[in-house]
């Protein structure tokens, strides 16, 4: 009797993953990606910023430079190493650093990683800040998948409150100091507090041998993003605090469509604040 084939289905890989996962890309960027053929994690981290910014023509806030900022090439390559680490945890041995005779070693091999850039006390985003209060951050880096140049090195990181619902960045704080690399480090500070509105807290990182001359390239630089900050005049807080429910954020739609902010985040926006 003949045997009858059966129908192997295609591994997650081929299927896709859930790309809105990556900070910055909602429902409407994910499908555009996934119709260039853009449907993995692996697929985003190992294209260029203008190869996805390309495959993003016409949609607001896509550009090469916005997708480089946001780090959407690192975010892929942390969540591809984290899930295939969940399938087999004895594969995940560190890699080599790569480097180039042009500069830093590319972004999917670092010395350290980001493991958190938000508020130095956890709170969901609904819980807004106040327009009088510092802004205070916290920035936790770990080993990274790179052998670094040395077991210590100097580092800065220059942290900013990117405007989401208008233009403009504001400088929040400057950290730095020796980090040494097999523990990391974690860093807690206040800035200026800000006016009213939507912000993403952004950082600039780079990594420096002990002992450089100031003029040197770093030996490995990032851009990171993090957390969602919403922003609330004292009067709107109090409000808050009354218990009676916030107001969705006037262009968190807007956000969502346009790729800036993730599903999970403007869901966050519409959670009604918690009374005090």
């Amino acid at each position: 009797m003949a045997s009858r084939r059966t129908h192997t289905p295609p591994a997650p890989e081929q299927q896709g993953d859930n790309l809105t996962r990556i900070s910055g890309v909602g429902p409407v960027v994910a499908g555009r990606l996934a119709a260039a053929g853009i449907r993995t994690y692996r697929s985003v981290a190992e294209a260029k910023p203008e190869e996805l910014a390309a495959a993003l023509v016409g949609v607001p806030g896509c550009s090469a430079d916005r997708i480089r900022s946001a780090d959407w090439i690192g975010q892929a390559q942390r969540l591809g190493t984290a899930r295939a680490s969940a399938r087999t945890p004895e594969a995940a041995e560190p890699r080599p650093a790569r480097t180039d005779a042009t500069g830093p070693p590319a972004d999917d091999t670092p010395f350290l990683r980001v493991v958190r850039l938000g508020r130095a006390r956890i709170r969901p985003v609904h819980d807004a800040s106040r327009s009088d209060q510092p802004t205070t951050v916290g920035l936790e880096l770990r080993r990274g998948a790179a052998a670094p140049p040395a077991p210590a090195l100097n580092y800065t990181a220059a942290i900013a409150a990117r405007r989401l619902d208008a233009a403009g960045e504001i400088p929040i704080v400057q950290v730095g100091g020796v980090v040494r690399v097999d523990r990391g480090i974690s860093h807690s500070a206040a800035g200026p507090p800000l006016e009213a509105g939507l912000y993403r807290l952004v950082a600039s990182i780079e990594l420096h041998p002990p002992g450089h001359d100031p003029g040197e390239p770093p030996v490995w630089r990032q851009a990171a993003s993090g957390d969602l900050i919403q922003v609330v005049t004292p009067a709107g807080a109090a409000r808050h605090h009354n218990g009676r429910a916030a107001k969705p954020h006037p262009v968190g739609k807007r956000l969502l469509d346009e790729g800036v902010i993730s599903e999970a985040e403007y869901a966050d926006l519409q959670v009604p604040g918690a009374s005090s």
